[in-house]
């Protein structure tokens, strides 16, 4: 852990010290002791950074400011790329391509304006100036950041900050600019402002011109580079930064974006020239139905002995989070493993090729099937491993034990199933030290987004002293699951139906018991919603799916098989769907994919209907944006309160519902034309959903 503080703060190792309880509370899992041994302090003035002794900062130091940087970038969005081929970008130079670079995303945060200001000042070291012209009005910030700066450790004259209009102001050939200036680039990708400013305005020389941020796609160039705050190019080594992309010229070559008839969006300065988002639809195509997702949903279904395994809305107590969406019940898998044979050959093939009998302690993540896996793991390895020194150790109680940092031997880090991986993260840096140990990740189900979040997982843990295979990770199994940080569909119906029971004057059975229900999926004896999890039909009968259906392998799902199961499915389905950034529904500023209205025409059975409705988030049902989709969507609710005591109209209720808390939207038109419908419909249930939908209509007037 790296302190850049100022020169003048003469005891920030002893404030260090006295926060550190305070510093690492914003750390979870990572121990003191582990980050005490290993911290770094670097001091700065106007002019650069200065430190002590310290080999290792003088060789690396340059690397570590670039990376901070260069991260800062990235993880705030400072990359723009667009939803495929259905738009792409044009810059005033010309160039076509489908992402670009906007600093203007960066700059959020105080603390990381300072330290792009900071390291950019010292690129201006030694050189006095008076004003400061930014390319683009949103990188001003940086100006003020470096004036502030300036005052800090010097008495200094009034320094003006300016824009100068990007290429606006540089070609226009009535610009003139004051004396002693520095002038601030915020991206290129390249060079081509620098040397348009050195060939036009000789009077500005090359130190005089900086770039925050610098991608060398078109051709590489040293002096720019040298003259550039961060350098946004992949880095393999240290494991950062920008893969290069292709830019067209149309001049010199065809456009390929243009060819597909991709839409250009003209970039001015810092902000894009559109008139409305470019609207599509998108439908679910066999490609999204993959052979892993039905094999995986085969594997660990409902089965009348067990129950079921894939539930919905649920948590464990012992872990502080929101809840799941998708919950998978490991424990109740590894405590029935017999159960599910394919999983537990595989469990046991895996268990004895990768643990060794070099292993010294057993690490599991804080869960009940973690913990369950663990002692599964140490039933089968006990006839070959030492098991008088073995230990099985609680993540969250890793404190209570002094593992000697010389220790020579293996240890296992289990996790029943991991969504993101962050406590994996923790306990790699945890062991960062342990350089005679062989860290083993053994992972049940590994259940993130995509496949690019496993494999940046996995190569964050795996890279150590010995580079990137210095640790062994391994899965048994791997399905890609929606794992957003919001409120499940179940938490939000809970709080709607709530909102509605605490205007009536006396109580409704419809409402209390989908109350009771939701409640019952905190419970540890369900964990979670398996089924009921939708509303029922208009003759008051659950939901089920028909034979034949598209999403499993055979008719053997036929009353062997939970609603959660099939949403479940239908959840990761249209996860796939996200994580096509070409033709699935992957969102941009300026295109909004939607959920195909007739979606709902060609898988009609009612539990698949309310599975997509449920499992798609707001932005894919909003069909306000389209008149035409709207009225699409429109015409088939229609049809299904028309014939909702009919196997056509089943998921009425699950459409009104989506309706009626906001997540579906309609162009106003069809509100007025939808509550008209409802109005003539003499029946409770129909009025609660045409309540709350004329005040959806209300509030988009």
């Amino acid at each position: 852990m790296l302190f850049i503080t100022s020169s003048d703060n003469k005891n920030v190792e002893r404030d260090v010290k006295d926060n550190i309880e305070l510093i690492f509370k914003s750390i979870p899992k990572v121990q003191e002791d582990s980050f005490s041994d290993n911290l770094l302090y670097v001091q700065y003035d106007e002019n650069e950074l200065l430190f002590k002794k310290n080999t290792f900062l003088k060789k690396n130091i340059k690397e570590i400011i670039n990376k901070g940087l260069a991260n800062i970038f990235i993880k705030n969005g400072g990359l723009v790329e667009t939803n495929g081929m259905a738009h792409h970008y044009v810059f005033p130079s010309g160039k076509h391509s489908s992402k670009f670079l906007r600093t203007a995303n960066v700059l959020v945060k105080k603390s990381e304006i300072d330290f792009i200001g900071l390291n950019t000042l010292h690129l201006f070291k030694g050189k006095k100036f008076n004003n400061i012209y930014c390319d683009t009005l949103s990188i001003n910030v940086i100006g003020y950041s470096i004036i502030n700066y300036i005052k800090r450790f010097n008495d200094s004259n009034d320094i003006n900050v300016e824009s100068f209009k990007s290429y606006d102001g540089l070609y226009n050939k009535n610009s003139t600019f004051y004396d002693n200036s520095i002038f601030l680039i915020s991206a290129s990708t390249s060079g081509g402002l620098i040397e348009y400013i050195k060939s036009n305005h000789t009077e500005i020389l090359s130190n005089e011109i900086c770039v925050l941020f610098y991608l060398p796609i078109e051709k590489k160039s040293e002096v720019i580079n040298e003259r550039a705050v961060c350098n946004l190019e992949l880095n393999t080594d240290f494991g950062y930064g920008i893969d290069l992309y292709k830019i067209y010229k149309p001049k010199n070559e065809k456009c390929l974006y243009c060819e597909n008839n991709s839409a250009p969006i003209k970039i001015l300065g810092d902000s894009f020239s559109i008139d409305e988002p470019i609207i599509n639809t998108k439908n679910i195509s066999v490609g999204y139905i993959t052979k892993n997702l039905k094999d995986f949903v085969e594997q660990f279904k409902f089965q009348n002995e067990i129950g079921s395994s894939l539930k919905v809305s649920f948590s464990e107590n012992t872990i502080s989070r929101k809840k799941y969406n998708l919950y998978i019940d490991y424990e109740n898998i590894i405590s029935k493993i017999n159960s599910f044979t394919l999983h537990k050959n595989k469990l046991d093939s895996y268990i004895q090729q990768y643990i060794p009998a070099s292993i010294k302690y057993i690490v599991h993540l804080n869960d009940k099937g973690s913990k369950k896996l663990s002692e599964y793991i140490l039933n089968e390895i006990k006839d070959y491993v030492n098991l008088k020194e073995l230990i099985i150790i609680n993540q969250s109680e890793l404190s209570e034990y002094n593992i000697d940092e010389n220790l020579i031997g293996s240890i296992l880090i289990v996790g029943s199933c991991i969504s993101n991986g962050k406590n994996l993260l923790y306990l790699s840096r945890y062991f960062r030290n342990f350089e005679k140990i062989r860290l083993i990740y053994f992972i049940g189900i590994n259940r993130t987004s995509s496949k690019q979040k496993t494999q940046e997982l996995k190569t964050n843990i795996k890279y150590g002293l010995y580079g990137p295979e210095n640790s062994t990770y391994v899965e048994i199994e791997n399905i890609n699951c929606d794992n957003s940080n919001t409120q499940t569909s179940w938490e939000i119906e809970l709080n709607f139906l709530k909102e509605i029971q605490q205007n009536l004057d006396e109580p409704i059975e419809f409402i209390n018991e989908r109350i009771n229900i939701i409640n019952l999926f905190n419970s540890e004896l369900t964990k979670g919603g398996s089924n009921q999890i939708f509303f029922k039909n208009y003759n008051n009968e659950q939901l089920e799916i028909r034979k034949n259906s598209a999403f499993f392998n055979n008719n053997d799902y036929y009353n062997n098989i939970s609603q959660s199961d099939v949403y479940f499915t239908i959840s990761c389905i249209l996860n796939n769907m996200r994580n096509d950034t070409e033709n699935g529904l992957f969102q941009s500023n300026f295109v909004k994919n939607l959920i195909d209205p007739f979606i709902f025409n060609r898988f009609n059975d009612g539990i698949i209907q309310a599975s997509i409705l449920r499992a798609s988030k707001p932005e894919e049902l909003n069909y306000s944006l389209s008149f035409t989709q709207s009225n699409n969507m429109f015409s088939l609710v229609k049809t299904f309160i028309k014939h909702k005591e009919e196997q056509q109209g089943e998921a009425i209720f699950e459409f009104l519902y989506s309706i009626a808390n906001g997540k579906l939207r309609f162009h106003k038109e069809h509100y007025v034309l939808l509550i008209n419908e409802l109005t003539e419909i003499n029946e409770l249930r129909i009025k609660i959903f045409r309540e709350k939908i004329e005040r959806i209509y209300k509030n988009c007037l």
